[in-house]
């Protein structure tokens, strides 16, 4: 290690001060690996420089690039640029545009962060509680907030981007100090060095828990009529716009002598008549509950009389017999 090295002057001064990398990673609200890897020549962030150099009493352009760069910043004159009415103009126009990106982000309740792999250091864009539940300072305060038993797969899809330097999109749930579970969808890439190497991660965020909430309730209420729809008495059957069987219940099966797979696919009029003209009806009158009574041919019988109801119903004709 080089004496005119960042990591250098920052071991010196901790043997000096007699500091530890815990103390130091608590001074500064980081974790101890952080302070770890800068001791080792890792890269630190302007604003921990800042902190750390505070802690440690010292100016911090010293404390990162050495006595000579010191010098030279104060030997320097100071540059001052004017600010003419193109800069003033584009200045206002940066800030307006950081400040609608700003507002949609809320909105949209979109979080935005930045990992460096080399410190161990993340940094949240502000709505971070909003969206999370909580602050998010450091990364334990991110992974202790994920069930235990789903960390070892979330940090699995963060490992294989990370090593193959591909983007990576999961989603993932996590919980709130109140106990409340929030859905989050994430999309992350890696940003590699000259040698391929990742350097940070960079992710955006964003609460999808409404969303999972409406997945569910369909998924249930979809659950819920397949099971009324395999145990209904009632022979039951959904056919396409164009006259073709999608699937029938159990009860239809029973009642043609049918089996599905005889079934899916083959027309409507080869089984039930009136067939063609029916269903011309029903297309015709989407909304309207379609009564109509028919024979229904038996695989191995006589033709059933039947009553049917029949109705359109998203783009599929839902129909109901019954033997008369």
């Amino acid at each position: 290690m080089s004496e005119d090295s960042f990591a250098f002057r920052l071991k010196e001064l901790l043997e000096h001060k007699k500091l530890t990398l815990q103390a130091v990673a608590g001074a500064l609200g980081v974790s101890r690996t952080a302070v770890h890897k800068w001791t080792r020549g890792g890269e630190i962030d302007y604003d921990n420089l800042r902190k750390l150099s505070g802690l440690l009493d010292v100016n911090w352009i010293w404390l990162r690039y050495g006595a000579q760069a010191q010098q030279d910043v104060q030997h320097s004159p100071p540059q001052a640029l004017p600010m003419t009415e193109m800069r003033r103009k584009h200045t206002a126009q940066i800030m307006e545009s950081e400040a609608r990106m700003k507002l949609a982000q809320e909105n949209a309740r979109i979080v935005t962060w930045e990992w460096n792999l080399l410190t161990d250091e993340v940094t949240y864009s502000s709505n971070v509680q909003a969206v999370y539940g909580w602050p998010v300072k450091h990364n334990e305060d991110f992974w202790s907030h994920i069930p235990p038993d789903e960390v070892p797969a979330l940090q699995a899809v963060f490992e294989r981007s990370i090593s193959s330097g591909q983007p990576c999109d999961t989603d993932f749930r996590m919980l709130t100090p109140e106990g409340e579970v929030r859905w989050i969808s994430s999309r992350a890439t890696p940003l590699l060095d000259d040698a391929g190497r990742a350097l940070k991660m960079i992710g955006i965020s964003m609460d999808t828990t409404a969303r999972k909430v409406a997945e569910d309730a369909v998924r249930h209420s979809e659950d819920r009529l397949r099971m009324v729809f395999e145990l209904a008495d009632e022979a039951m059957a959904f056919i396409d716009v164009n006259g073709r069987w999608l699937t029938v219940n159990p009860a239809f099966t029973q009642l043609s002598g049918y089996a599905i797979d005889d079934l899916i696919g083959s027309n409507v009029s080869t089984l039930l008549q009136p067939g063609a003209p029916l269903l011309a009806s029903i297309v015709a009158s989407p909304l309207k509950v379609h009564e109509q009574v028919g024979q229904l041919r038996h695989k191995t019988a006589a033709p059933v009389p039947v009553r049917l109801k029949a109705r359109l119903h998203l783009e599929q004709i839902v129909m109901v017999l019954a033997a008369v």
